[in-house]
């Protein structure tokens, strides 16, 4: 009997009619990128709305108490008004003053609320071919309420251009503009990719048909280019660069950098036209092998046909001891076996998606905050099942771009289709040239010059 009871309670509860939901308040806000109304409920609602001419009428399954008029300082929005309509039912009008460039109306929880959004810019996607089976995409976007907007090249296995990275001035790793660096090879699209300092150095493994151009011990993610053009993205990688004379064995420090305390640095053609060294330690010559100069001067010329071993302290000590006529070897090694063959390997990270799922490795990769945290402009290079190529730059720090996180950054790689993607350096140094212009809107007002540059070239 008591299960029976408890039965017939439920059903005339069920039965009985439900109050509708109340409108608390009005309000609304401007910013600078769009312009906010703010239903404030005390439980989730349904609605539908209408746009007709200069009107948005919302119409809403919640009563008030009264009528409401606002004026906000809007350059969309003349009056917004809230009235009665029915007995459980509310209607609120918008008159606009011009076209905004898109609205959107959603639902929030916590607490609840009815949000329409008025925005300054058009959400959309524009395509343009660049050339066969290469493409450009503008895609303007809302990333939790706020605008970002994407710049993506897309190129097909099926197209008759592959990847290659550059140097700044081509030659060497001095720095240059993108929209030069683009100009001065002849790339069809270009953006901004390893990371660097002020005291000439990439920091990131980079090796460039086949010749290294600098080194990087600490593990992070790389891009490999092979002779047929087809890329691949590394999970991290760390440089293991060795060098073997005299039955001595020294590994190197760096590769076409800076030379400190205690370093053997490699220098080559890629580092300007000598190593910049100051005479306290020993620099050796390298040519087919051998050794062909020794000096303990420093500041040795660089050319096409050789190498120079530079060390300091315990580097010079090793080097001290080789003479003319010396058989010298260098390996160049790297921490994951079967890519020290591979053409072109371009370093920066971390790591964004992997097997079509996010996987961002910037704790792992060991990035330092202003790299792995918060909003900025971004750079990165993906790639697609079916092989294609994607080159990404994303415009921040501005009221028409507020840029990604590098969680968000790979949400947007997967929404492009990517399965393995990775950031480059990002910032200021965010830039895509496509046929020689600037398509993106970088943070400094203008491009930044950088170190080098992955570019898209007719194979």
């Amino acid at each position: 009997m008591r299960i029976k009871f408890l039965t017939i309670i439920f059903v005339l509860l069920f039965y009985l009619p439900v109050d509708a939901a109340v409108i608390k308040s009005v309000r609304t806000g401007v910013a600078p990128d769009k312009t906010r109304i703010v239903i404030d409920l005390d439980e989730p609602v349904k609605y539908t709305e209408q746009l007709a001419g200069d009107k948005l009428k919302v119409t809403i399954d919640a009563k008030t108490s009264k009528k409401v008029q606002l004026t906000p300082k809007s350059e969309w929005i003349k009056q917004v008004t809230l009235i009665k309509q029915g007995k459980k039912g509310a209607e609120l009008t918008v008159d606009l003053a011009k076209a905004p460039g898109t609205y959107k109306v959603f639902l929030l929880k916590g607490p609840d609320r009815l949000v329409i959004d008025f925005y300054r810019f058009v959400l959309a996607k524009q395509s343009t071919i660049l050339a066969p089976g290469v493409s450009y995409l503008s895609w303007r976007d809302y990333q939790d309420t706020r605008p970002v907007w994407l710049h993506v090249v897309e190129a097909t296995p099926a197209s008759n251009y592959a990847l290659r990275p550059v140097l700044g001035k081509v030659a060497t790793i001095d720095k240059a503009k993108p929209s030069a660096i683009a100009a001065n090879t002849g790339a069809l699209a270009l953006i901004n990719a390893s990371y660097f300092d002020s005291t000439k150095w990439v920091i990131g493994n980079l090796k460039i048909d086949g010749v290294w151009a600098s080194a990087e011990m600490q593990a992070r993610t790389a891009l490999a280019i092979n002779k047929n053009g087809q890329t691949r993205i590394l999970a991290p990688v760390a440089y293991q660069g060795k060098v073997l004379a005299g039955g001595n064995v020294k590994q190197l420090t760096g590769v076409n950098r800076e030379r400190i305390n205690n370093d053997l640095i490699l220098y080559n053609r890629f580092f300007g036209t000598s190593t910049t060294t100051n005479q306290y330690g020993i620099e050796v010559r390298i040519k087919d092998g051998r050794v062909i100069e020794v000096s303990n001067t420093g500041n040795m010329t660089l050319d096409e046909s050789s190498e120079v071993l530079s060390g300091h302290g315990a580097g010079a000590e090793f080097l001290q001891k080789l003479k003319k006529g010396n058989r010298v070897y260098l390996t160049h090694d790297l921490s994951v076996t079967g890519l020290e063959k591979t053409n072109s390997l371009v370093g920066a990270g971390p790591l964004l998606v992997e097997g079509g799922r996010k996987k961002v490795l910037a704790e792992l990769e060991n990035f330092a905050n202003d790299i792995k945290v918060g909003r900025a402009p971004r750079t990165a290079v993906g790639v697609k099942a079916d092989g294609s190529i994607l080159l990404v730059v994303v415009d921040g720090r501005s009221v028409y771009s507020s840029g990604l996180t590098l969680n968000e950054l790979a949400d947007y790689m997967i929404k492009l289709g990517a399965i393995s993607a990775m950031n480059f350096d990002g910032g200021g140094s965010s830039a895509m040239i496509i046929k020689n212009q600037v398509v993106n809107k970088p943070s400094d007002g203008s491009e930044r010059p950088v170190r080098v540059a992955l570019g898209l070239f007719s194979k």
